[in-house]
């Protein structure tokens, strides 16, 4: 009983945290973010911006701001782009599945009708669908992972059968998106 009442006091300051910095996030000056990083430290900035920009929905327009910003430049590689930004999106959708793995038993989610039919969706398919589905879902939908990342914590996938499909579908967004604007821009 002890440890679960743990787990809900560190499962709330978690999410507390990421609020408060979503918040933050939320009202930063992209052009003053991209002057103070530089144009020279573009892939740092772009993978930290990812890491903690893309983890949720109330950020993620934030890292998409950077990311166009960037890629409007011409100054940086496309796909490069797309590998460094993946990569750091996917640290932050790890964050989300690794909160719903572990607290799968504690979290109530069927009030939320939304997030239901989507989980409803995924435990209805095998597990080569579920995969198919996640990397189709991660390479073409531009919108965070939450909500899918969350129902395979709680389904208990294996993380290490998880995270490559999501960062291969997350360099395969992002390096579309960069490709797209670079030769659009040019």
């Amino acid at each position: 009983m002890q440890t679960q009442k743990i787990k809900k006091i560190a499962i709330w300051i978690l999410i507390i945290c990421l609020t408060c910095w979503s918040i933050a996030l939320f009202f930063i000056d992209v052009g003053t973010f991209i002057e103070a990083i530089g144009i020279q430290n573009a892939y740092v900035s772009l993978f930290l911006v990812a890491v903690v920009s893309g983890t949720s929905f109330l950020t993620s327009a934030s890292f998409y701001a950077v990311f166009f910003s960037y890629a409007t430049t011409g100054l940086v590689d496309p796909v490069m782009m797309g590998i460094v930004g993946g990569l750091g999106m996917s640290i932050g959708d790890s964050l989300f599945f690794l909160v719903a793995y572990k607290s799968a038993n504690i979290m109530q989610i069927e009030n939320n009708k939304f997030y239901m039919k989507i989980y409803n969706f995924v435990a209805r398919l095998p597990h080569w669908g579920v995969y198919i589905f996640t990397f189709l879902y991660a390479a073409f939908v531009p919108m965070p992972n939450d909500i899918l990342m969350i129902t395979l914590g709680i389904l208990k996938f294996k993380y290490s059968r998880i995270i490559p499909i999501i960062i291969a579908g997350n360099i395969t967004l992002l390096t579309l998106i960069a490709l797209g604007i670079f030769h659009v821009s040019t």
